[in-house]
């Protein structure tokens, strides 16, 4: 046993040599390329392409963390794969590399790696268009730079994502004094690549602020000439992208004075979105057609944008399960480089057997054969782990969706059923003029309320995103409750009488009138599925110079107390055996808080249930909920 155990020894002395020889040879082509890469600030180019970066990445950075993993280039590798991932659309892997990153560096303390991984958090945050989480992590990580070195010269990479971040929040005051900060900084410390996105960063300022004067868009011009000097001497495909990307921008924001510059726009979207319709889950490939949708809204082509947005969505929704199939691939391509070099290995055995013995040949290849075996059975073992994991996915997603699209019939029933019901009265031949003319009034208007219902089924889809639509004018609220009133009197299906109570004559206010509809109509709705008998009334009063108090009180079953806490929760019964899909309050919720009041339940009442909101009488800038459609 000992011998062979000083058999061993001996043939594992004699190959760390060989294996150094071909590490030192394979990898330091590749390892200077990523390096190259850093200094040039690209992901890409023309001859290597992301898949290539991520794949050797993911190779050399094993042998640099066993050498010294308190690098700087350690970790900016690993930011560098990371992004490349976030671009190739694998945002887990992005955030797994992010979060292996932090962990590793804060189990040595070592500062400027976890300022690396803020950054990396960051990015993925941004990719996921959540601005508030990336600026955090990116000002997180200018904290940890600056316990290093307030001078750093990485400190200005961190200043251009934190500029993209404010103007991205719209914060665009705040965004003028980081890129003053960045110029003041590339005086001192100039640098081409870094140049190159500074320009991208002031053109988008100058972009933002180009529908008040042409004189942004000439600065905006001067920044794009900036980028294309710094282009055309260094032909990078990485800075082809951005260069088109920005002037695309560019274009889209001189249409608002010229709309000839909207079809170069297009023309130039339209270019980039051919050059990466490969891979429509990266992130450029969603980015540029994003940008396209909205110049065809803007434009009028409905139909087009329509059409892209199913496009660009149905990818979205398939990203999670195909990035877990390339995962397995990566897997498998990684196995296939390990196979290379065991094949290299053993080509150099081949020469050592030449001078060992026989059975040292015979116990070599027993080891060789063991190690397969045992990757060949870990692999196994993670190749079902993920299929399984594809698979619980998928099922949850369909199972989500399935209970989306039931839970929400509720919210379109009474539309539908007023239009059946007042359709089939207008069949009927005994029928005088008058009634047809109010028949007719009362399909328009539930037609009408129909088609706002759908809108808040697309509005909640992109609840995520913060993408809710408020159309603000002056109406006369009164008028808005007793139409309320009336139309749920007529498709009311309760024996329990509806009335309405104001001392106001009348009141105006500033509303979005669909919106207020909307709530009222489910307020009462409600209440007549718990309430056979007694009333149900809605009641209007001016609380104060400021702001109006609504209520609908009921004499129904009421809802306990225990319960009273949830009921504002999406998908939230008080009876799973009752019609309806839990969202009429959570509904109501979101639009009264857009609106700017507060809605709430009365838990002092016991003669039934109580539900107040207020609403105030003029929007201020900070609540007018009248947003931009960034899609």
């Amino acid at each position: 046993m000992r011998k062979d155990v000083a058999v061993l020894m001996v043939l594992w002395v004699m190959c760390i040599p060989y294996a150094t020889f071909i590490c030192a040879s394979a990898t330091p082509n590749k390892l200077d390329t990523l390096k190259a890469f850093l200094r040039k600030k690209i992901l890409y180019d023309e001859y290597v392409p992301i898949d290539s970066v991520i794949c050797w990445s993911e190779n050399i950075l094993p042998v640099i963390k066993t050498n010294n993993r308190n690098d700087e280039n350690y970790f900016l590798l690993q930011l560098q794969l990371a992004n490349a991932y976030t671009l190739r659309g694998d945002i887990s892997l992005a955030i797994d590399r992010a979060r292996l990153m932090y962990e590793e560096a804060k189990e040595t303390e070592y500062e400027f790696g976890i300022a690396v991984a803020n950054q990396a958090i960051g990015d993925a945050y941004t990719i996921a268009n959540q601005c508030d989480k990336a600026l955090d992590s990116y000002q997180d990580a200018l904290k940890e730079l600056n316990h290093l070195s307030q001078q750093h010269p990485y400190r200005i990479q961190l200043l251009l994502k934190i500029s993209n971040a404010l103007q991205r929040k719209g914060q665009l005051e705040k965004a003028q004094k980081t890129l003053h900060d960045i110029e003041q900084t590339l005086q001192k410390q100039p640098d081409y690549a870094t140049s190159f996105f500074a320009n991208i960063e002031k053109a988008n300022y100058a972009i933002s602020h180009g529908h008040l004067s042409k004189a942004y868009l000439k600065e905006a011009a001067a920044y794009l000439h900036n980028m294309d000097s710094i282009y055309r001497i260094h032909p990078e495909k990485f800075y082809c992208f951005h260069l088109k990307y920005t002037t695309a921008a560019y274009y889209r924001a001189m249409g608002n004075w010229n709309r000839m510059y909207w079809n170069k726009a297009l023309q130039l979207y339209e270019e980039l979105r051919q050059e990466y319709t490969v891979n429509k889950q990266s992130a450029y490939y969603r980015w540029i057609t994003q940008e396209t949708i909205y110049l065809y809204k803007i434009q009028g082509k409905s139909m087009a944008a329509c059409l892209l947005y199913q496009e660009l969505y149905s990818t979205v929704d398939t990203l999670t399960a195909e990035g877990y199939v390339r995962q397995i691939n990566i897997l498998r391509a990684k196995y296939q480089i390990d196979q290379m070099e065991i094949a290299s290995r053993e080509e150099h055995n081949k020469f050592i057997t030449g001078i060992l013995t026989g059975s040292i040949l015979l116990v070599f290849i027993f080891i060789i054969i063991t190690i397969m075996l045992r990757k060949q059975r870990q692999e196994i073992a993670l190749s079902t782990q993920k299929l399984e994991h594809l698979r619980t996915n998928a099922e949850n997603a369909t199972s989500a969706k399935s209970i989306f699209l039931s839970n929400m019939s509720h919210e379109i029933r009474t539309p539908l059923n007023a239009l059946s019901g007042f359709s089939s009265l207008l069949t009927e031949k005994n029928l005088d003029n008058e009634t047809r003319r109010q028949c007719n009034e009362v399909i328009l208007q539930n037609s009408e309320l129909l088609l706002k219902l759908i809108n808040d089924v697309i509005d909640l889809s992109s609840l995520e995103f913060g993408k809710i639509q408020f159309c603000i004018n002056k109406y006369n609220v009164v008028n808005i409750c007793r139409n309320v009133i009336d139309t749920v009197s007529k498709i009311k299906q309760t024996q329990a009488a509806i009335c309405f109570i104001t001392e106001l004559e009348s009141m105006d206010i500033e509303t979005d009138d669909a919106r207020l509809q909307q709530v009222l109509i489910n307020l009462l709705i409600n209440a007549t599925k718990f309430t056979s008998q007694g009333s149900i009334i809605l009641e209007l009063r001016k609380q104060s110079e400021q702001e109006l108090l609504f209520s609908v009180t009921d004499t129904g079953c009421g809802i306990p107390k225990e319960k009273q806490a949830a009921i504002f929760r999406r998908f939230e019964k008080l009876n799973e055996n009752a019609q309806g899909s839990g969202l009429g309050l959570s509904i109501c919720q979101l639009i009264i808080e857009h609106i700017g009041g507060k809605i709430w339940i009365d838990s002092d009442y016991t003669g039934g249930s109580r539900f107040f909101f207020t609403h105030p009488i003029r929007q201020s800038q900070s609540t007018n909920p009248q947003k931009e459609n960034n899609a």
